[in-house]
């Protein structure tokens, strides 16, 4: 096997873990708080549409 592969894999791994790294952070972010609590209440909301 070519010895580029293993660089080419670190690479992928790296910018991978910084992906998920950035959309943990942007997730966790104070403005979101509310949104979240109203998805949270959702499911507990009494709904007319139901039969």
């Amino acid at each position: 096997m070519n010895p580029a592969w293993g660089h080419v894999a670190g690479v992928v791994t790296v910018l991978l873990m910084l992906l998920f790294i950035g959309i943990w952070v942007w997730v966790w972010q104070a403005g979101h708080k509310q949104k979240y609590d109203a998805l949270a209440r959702l499911p507990m909301a009494d709904s007319e549409d139901r039969e």
